[in-house]
């Protein structure tokens, strides 16, 4: 792999590793994968970096399996792709990327305030509600202000720009392939009558209100 690469996938991957692993409820450590989670972190960089079903050229890997493949066996894998999903898998599989998140000159890298500010540690074993999740992409802004963002934050109001995304993503999460706008939907309006999310006076579409903002 060139340094050209290496450097370019590094600085991509730090800041990805920490919103994977939150939103696909698995590990840092690709060794520790199950042949679903790898399946997940696949999709999710098919997701991320745009690329056609790759996921399917993998089946049946666990992240060991995919850990001991080298560069030339990903390339056989994936002639077109191969070298980028190695380089991805290489940053996790070091444990690179963890140095940056002590290292003094991590700010070279990516904005540590902003990037770690919502980890919790052991974050990615624990359950996760829907309404937990939308209020986790909005403090997110930099990385989901696109799909999903606040109109006033202060009353806990906030939109969905993008809601195929929004709920392919709570799919990814929830390991429901078959999440789409409809069923998630459905999720939040029975949020009404347990007071947790309500329409708001203003009635507009996709819009909604936390009943106790943040």
């Amino acid at each position: 792999m060139t340094s050209q690469m290496q450097t370019m996938v590094l600085g991509e991957v730090l800041k990805d590793v920490d919103t994977a692993c939150k939103l696909l409820n698995i590990s840092p450590d690709p060794l520790g994968w199950s042949s679903l989670q790898v399946q997940k972190w696949l999709l999710w960089t098919e997701h991320m970096y745009c690329l056609p079903r790759v996921s399917m050229l993998f089946q049946g890997l666990s992240g060991q399996d995919l850990c001991s493949l080298s560069e030339a066996q990903f390339r056989q894998h994936s002639a077109q792709f191969g070298d980028m999903l190695y380089a991805h898998l290489d940053v996790w599989r070091s444990g690179t990327w963890k140095k940056y998140i002590t290292s003094p000159s991590t700010h070279t890298y990516c904005n540590v305030e902003s990037f770690f500010a919502d980890v919790v540690c052991g974050y990615h074993n624990q359950p996760i509600h829907l309404w937990q999740f939308l209020r986790e992409l909005l403090l997110r802004p930099h990385n989901y202000s696109h799909c999903i963002r606040w109109l006033n934050k202060e009353m806990g109001i906030f939109k969905i720009e993008d809601s195929a995304h929004v709920a392919r993503l709570w799919g990814m999460r929830k390991n429901r392939p078959a999440m789409n706008y409809d069923k998630l939907s459905r999720s939040i309006r029975q949020y009404y009558k347990k007071g947790i999310i309500r329409k708001p006076e203003e009635s507009r579409r996709l819009v909604y209100q936390f009943m106790h903002p943040i």
